[in-house]
């Protein structure tokens, strides 16, 4: 947990899986429930190296969560802005 420079609370996720793993429906699902009941983020963030499955985007998306798949976290190192967070 954390908060933005605005102030809104951030739940964040990191998983760095190995190679040809996919977060899963069921990965999302555990960290919505985490993210917006038990810690009331406004702002939820899904971390990962690997690839979401189509089914653990469509629960992000009804979840309120963005989810930072590999390409976008290479952009956002480089300084590149995380659109949800300005």
């Amino acid at each position: 947990m954390g908060r933005t420079a605005d102030g809104r609370r951030v739940a964040v996720q990191c998983k760095r899986f190995a190679p040809g793993l996919s977060i899963t429906s069921s990965d999302m699902q555990k960290f919505v429930g985490a993210a917006k009941v038990l810690h009331v983020s406004e702002v939820a963030l899904f971390v990962a190296t690997c690839a979401f499955t189509r089914e653990a985007l469509k629960v992000a998306t009804a979840g309120g969560v963005t989810a930072v798949q590999r390409g976008m976290l290479e952009e956002w190192s480089t300084g590149k802005p995380l659109q949800i967070l300005l």
